[in-house]
């Protein structure tokens, strides 16, 4: 249960574009307290709103009719629909309908069953609606079915089955205990379209309303839409099925059985796509049904989707093909295009390594006796290093990418065409991807030109809690980040920030586990190893890159005591 308040976001330093008015303002909700009573109702009637003032043009007319019925009907049905819809069950006991701001819902379905989006009792299938039931009320409904009363539910489930023609079963559960199946199948578009993908439902709204998601507000308008014309939203469902059937296959798909399904599948995902947006999702596609393939050895259908796809790791995966099956020329060719112009540091560095014997330059390790076994390793190695004074955090890539996401907050929420799709992204769609700054510097100021401290201290100051997809407040609180502009120099911090750029995507990983302050100008990063434990390739090219720019970096590694 939730209270409210009324609160309004206002417009980012960003703002080229009216913002759109059902983003602007958003209820506080209180969890001790119920909401007010057209709440749910309203976020359903904001998505609706806003699709159809955004995407009007290139809805169907039914798809437009679908919204409509929605808007027209009265507050006490639109309420109902809200709440059913929350519910997300296929079919719902209408008895269980009872809702404080809906008071009269036997009106309310009548009224939602006359505009078609719920069917009263519709046939389905008999074990479905059984399992509604309880024990005790299946007893009641079927008194004749003599059982013992410790039988279990699933045996007298059979036993009804068995003993009433499914037709007859359904018309007695209905006179006593009618059900109801929503008819919404065109709010998965809806949604859709107004997040910007699968991942985001109606609960999206109460996560930010209660306070638990704070976003940061950018204009969105049909000319920053996602999908320009029907053209390219079909292109998109398609790649979503795509995506779908290449789960369905599995991680080791049988090409004897599945022969047909995956040259299908090919020839669909085979041509580039102009669209950076849609273009990404099908070479993304591609690289997760060649990995597939791969398992299962079908080393030739691998290859084929590997070069259809312009997103990395395709070429280092076409690198390890092409080896395993002894062409060298071919391997070769790949890595040297790979040198030329890489995708991210990780690609380059396989390649590097992939044409001899390669041995990197050691990182600077510090052994230390390891007594007992501490709960975690990286608080222990904290307390040994600060003992002497000094304070750390085990803040991992948190620190580097707030570095960064503080810099470039401009940059990361700058409405930009599909970048942008909703009013709950912590960072444009488009945020990792290879030409994130190219699409952005016509338009914006390079941070990194400037003083940077005063900026990091300003962002910080006026964004601190609005979600970044970048890094965690939790971890990166308002003392700990003034405490690193304390103690960093700006010239390690610039460098710092410069390193994240140079390959946003790779650098999201691997950065050393603790930052140590001393002092004014005295600090380190510090990776932690445990006995036994490893360095991974990610941190040995964070710690590549520190010593590279001259910034203090070592690894710690405990070895068991003797």
């Amino acid at each position: 249960m939730y209270s409210f308040v009324l609160w309004c976001e206002h417009p980012s330093e960003s703002t080229a574009l009216p913002p759109e008015p059902d983003h602007t303002a958003a209820v506080r909700l209180n969890p001790r307290r119920p909401p007010p009573a057209h709440y749910y109702a309203a976020n359903l009637l904001t998505v609706v709103r806003t699709v159809l003032r955004r995407y009007d043009d290139i809805l169907s007319a039914e798809e437009r009719d679908f919204g409509c019925r929605i808007e027209a009907l009265s507050d006490a049905a639109q309420r109902l629909l809200a709440r059913l819809i929350g519910r997300a069950k296929p079919l719902l006991r209408e008895d269980s309908l009872a809702y404080p701001e809906v008071a009269d819902v036997e009106s309310a379905l009548v009224e939602l069953a006359s505009q078609g989006l719920i069917e009263r009792s519709p046939v389905a299938p008999l074990s479905d609606l059984l399992d509604q039931l309880t024990v005790d009320e299946l007893r009641a409904t079927f008194w004749e079915v003599a059982v013992k009363s410790k039988t279990n539910k699933a045996s007298l489930c059979a036993h009804i089955e068995a003993r009433n023609p499914a037709c007859v079963a359904r018309w007695r559960m209905r006179r006593s205990r009618p059900w109801l199946r929503l008819r919404t199948e065109r709010l998965a578009l809806y949604q859709l379209l107004f997040f910007g993908g699968r991942g985001k439902d109606m609960t999206t709204f109460v996560m930010r309303d209660l306070g638990v998601h704070r976003f940061e507000p950018v204009p969105l308008s049909r000319q920053t839409r996602q999908f320009a014309d029907r053209a390219s939203l079909e292109s998109y469902l398609g790649l979503l099925a795509a995506q779908d059937e290449i789960a369905a296959l599995g991680n080791r798909p049988d090409l004897q059985a599945n022969g047909g399904v995956v040259a299908e599948l090919l020839e669909r995902l085979w041509a580039p796509l102009d669209n950076r947006f849609l273009e990404r999702r099908r070479s993304r596609a591609l690289n997760r049904l060649g990995r597939n393939l791969e398992r299962v050895r079908e080393f030739d259908a691998a290859l084929a989707c590997y070069r259809r796809s312009t997103l990395a790791p395709a070429r280092e995966r076409r690198m390890r093909i092409l080896h395993r099956l002894e062409d060298a020329d071919g391997a070769e060719s790949v890595r040297a295009a790979i040198l030329a112009q890489p995708q991210t540091t990780l690609e380059a560095d396989f390649a590097r390594r992939f044409a001899c014997s390669f041995r990197r330059k050691p990182a600077p390790t510090v052994e230390l006796p390891l007594l007992g076994a501490p709960a975690s390793i990286e608080a222990h190695a904290l307390n040994v290093l600060t003992a002497q004074g000094g304070t750390g955090w085990h803040l991992e890539n948190h620190l580097p990418m707030a570095v960064f996401g503080l810099a470039y907050w401009h940059w990361i929420f700058t409405p930009i065409e599909g970048a942008f799709v909703n009013a709950f992204q912590t960072a444009p769609v488009d945020l990792f991807w290879p030409d994130f700054f190219a699409t952005r510097a016509a338009v914006c100021a390079d941070p990194l030109r400037q003083p940077l401290k005063p900026r990091l201290r300003a962002v910080a100051g006026a964004k601190v809690g609005v979600a970044n997809r970048l890094f965690s407040w939790r971890h990166c609180s308002a003392d700990v980040i003034e405490a690193v502009l304390e103690a960093i120099p700006e010239a390690d911090l610039l460098a710092l920030a410069e390193i994240v750029r140079e390959d946003l995507p790779g650098r999201r990983s691997g950065f050393p586990d603790l930052t140590v302050l001393y002092g004014p100008g005295e600090y380190e990063f510090v990776e932690v190893k445990g006995p036994g434990d490893r360095l991974q390739i990610h941190q040995r090219l964070w710690i590549q890159a520190l010593q590279k720019r001259g910034l203090p970096v070592r690894v710690l590694r405990f070895r068991l005591a003797s």
